[in-house]
């Protein structure tokens, strides 16, 4: 078993804390709010003051944060950050969904600390990591994808190999640029669906045997129609991830017109109000516009 230190203990953060000393792995953590670590700890992790405390001695560091700032704060902040305590052979893995530029920040530390920089961030929320069956998108050396490939195992149950190491965070933000598109498109049909009087739940049934609908888009349809809103992928988190789609198309010359329709889409969602709340509640913001436009 390895010693691994997670840092970062927020929704999915302690979820794969937990999956991680399940297997048996010896657990360090670290979380900017101390009294996040304090259920981990019942379970038998070790919590530290600092991330630069909590990658002493490790032979993995995984972050799971927010965004940028954040990462770089428990990775390289020059009092505290965690790249500093990492010793030769040892492997910096950061899962979280942040910009390829960044990464390659990260990636920069590592090779300065002559350790190896693994980009996995996973797909699946939280009914997917309580299952520990999250789809791990891995950027990586074949010598360090074959050391994480059994840790990301441990949370998950499918580990892709991308390629070189940001070609992790670079297929990931495509993935999640798709996503954003799905919760678009279906919040705008059961809008229509409603508006226009047809049997909702039968239209979707239908148009779920068809080729074009995929098994996440109808799940999240069927979420919209029952109105369960239970937290699983936060509205402000699609606008975080589609942006950060969008500056590295950018990079490359490549226009995104169909992902910056839905960056618009869930940016006036967010400004309704609508932010911290599942990318499922779109639906209400179509219903609301649909209802203004009859009643024009």
């Amino acid at each position: 078993m390895s010693k691994i230190a997670l840092l970062g203990m927020g929704a999915m953060g302690s979820r794969m804390a937990k999956a991680l000393i399940e297997a048996k792995h010896t657990l360090h953590i670290y979380n900017v709010v101390g009294n996040a670590c304090e259920p981990i700890v019942a379970m038998g992790a070790k919590a530290f003051v600092t991330p630069r405390e909590a990658a002493v001695g490790v032979d993995f560091v995984i972050a799971m944060v927010w965004d940028d700032a954040a990462s770089a704060y428990v990775w390289l902040d020059p009092e505290i950050g965690a790249m500093q305590s990492l010793s030769k052979g040892a492997v910096a893995i950061e899962c979280a969904t942040l910009t390829v530029e960044h990464e390659a920040r990260l990636m920069k530390a590592a090779e300065a600390q002559d350790v190896e920089f693994v980009s996995a961030p996973m797909s699946g929320s939280l009914p997917e990591a309580d299952a520990k069956t999250l789809i791990f998108t891995t950027g990586a050396s074949k010598q360090a994808f074959s050391k994480v490939e059994p840790i990301l195992m441990a949370m998950g149950q499918k580990i892709n190999h991308a390629g070189d190491p940001l070609d992790g965070i670079s297929l990931k933000l495509l993935i999640n640029s798709k996503l954003a598109l799905e919760y678009a498109a279906m919040a705008e049909m059961i809008a229509f669906l409603l508006a226009s009087g047809k049997d909702a739940k039968r239209y979707l049934e239908i148009a779920a045997s068809t080729a074009p609908f995929s098994a996440r888009g109808i799940r999240e349809a069927r979420y919209m129609l029952d109105g369960n809103e239970t937290s699983r992928v936060k509205i402000n988190q699609l606008i975080k991830d589609s942006a950060n789609h969008i500056a590295h198309c950018k990079t490359h010359g490549v226009p995104c017109h169909m992902t910056e329709a839905a960056n618009l889409v869930f940016r006036k969602a967010s400004a309704a109000g609508f932010g911290d709340l599942d990318a499922v509640a779109l639906a209400r913001i179509y219903r609301e516009q649909t209802a203004q436009y009859q009643a024009a």
